[in-house]
């Protein structure tokens, strides 16, 4: 976590759930599926899938290959679940089709504020700002043959994930750590990952995301456009712009150092009032503080508000945040 806050890190996580979607229908395939704005070509945009109630069915990262190319990134968990989404809504006129090529790329995920330093050892090909900016992708030269590059990640740092056939991924894993050895290149795991995606308060999906709850329960709102005449929950999504959202999802801080974080479901409490439950916790190193995400009723989801949350059977005081706790202007990313 140190070196990906300070320096720079790797991570090889393979399991990304990867899908190609294709063909003349494809674009008005995923705008009708989606409660989000498609990116342009070259571009990256999170979006969302939802039941015809308005509820979050899925989540995923939709790269922009050409107008007809598009690389869904999801989950490793939602293979199969992501799969039957997409293919169940499929036009039956043969102008899209599906590849599933999870099995056929790895990735390496390269962040930190040297990690573009590290990255220009590898290729030829432009880091800059202007000829690579935050959200797009671009193929890179290597020695090893062209990746396909997002700037993009889950931890809320300058960096990009790397997406590489499995024959690449050796030789491309050496050639990066050889070049952040100058810079004290660490690796990085999981758990380092969800604590610092605790500080951006990046949602996870089948917790803190789930068919309970809608786009805007979530405080999604920026991810669903509305001005699409059509898409899967959009009528159950107006309805609920127009009577107001059932909860609200919130970043807290605990506002002392305890024995345990917040437990998946654990209560959130107002006084005596159960006004909510928390769906993530965790310890950032980074704020040095317990974190927890949660869904609270709509009254209570302003910054400072003062609630409880129960662990293990006690309650302990927390303040809610505002979004996100750490780098609010995602000027790390952006950098």
């Amino acid at each position: 976590m140190h070196a990906a806050r300070n320096g720079v890190a790797l991570l090889d996580l393979p399991g990304f759930t990867k899908i190609e979607v294709k063909g003349p229908g494809a674009f008005a395939y995923l705008d009708n599926l989606l409660c989000t704005k498609l990116p342009k070509v070259g571009r990256i945009s999170l979006v969302y899938a939802l039941l015809p109630d308005g509820k979050v069915l899925s989540e995923f990262t939709v790269v922009r290959i050409a107008e007809d190319s598009f690389y869904l990134v999801g989950a490793a968990s939602s293979e199969w679940h992501d799969l039957d989404v997409l293919e169940m809504a499929l036009p039956t006129d043969g102008s899209v089709t599906l590849k599933n090529v999870t099995k056929d790329y790895g990735s390496l995920i390269l962040v930190g504020p040297r990690s573009r330093d590290v990255l220009s050892q590898v290729t030829t090909s432009a880091l800059d700002n202007t000829a690579f900016p935050w959200l797009s992708v671009r193929m890179i030269d290597t020695a090893f043959g062209p990746v396909r590059a997002l700037r993009v990640n889950y931890v809320g740092e300058l960096g990009w994930e790397l997406h590489a056939s499995n024959d690449q991924m050796v030789a491309l894993y050496d050639a990066i750590w050889k070049a952040g050895e100058q810079f004290q290149i660490a690796d990085m795991g999981i758990y380092a990952v969800d604590s610092l995606r605790l500080d951006k308060c990046y949602r996870g999906w089948k917790g803190d995301l789930e068919i309970g709850f809608s786009p805007f329960d979530a405080s999604l709102d920026r991810f669903v456009d509305l001005t699409k005449p059509s898409f899967v929950g959009r009528e159950a999504l107006i309805a609920e712009k127009a009577s107001g959202s059932k909860w609200r999802f919130v970043p807290m801080t605990l506002d002392e150092d305890g024995d345990a974080d917040a437990p998946y479901c654990a209560s959130v409490f107002s006084g005596d009032k159960r006004i909510g439950i928390a769906t993530s916790g965790g310890w950032s190193f980074t704020l040095n503080k317990s974190v927890a995400l949660a869904y609270v009723r709509p009254e209570f989801e302003s910054a400072g508000t003062k609630l409880e949350i129960e662990i293990f059977g006690e309650r302990k005081k927390a303040t809610v945040g505002a979004e996100p706790l750490f780098d609010p202007r995602n000027e790390r990313l952006r950098a």
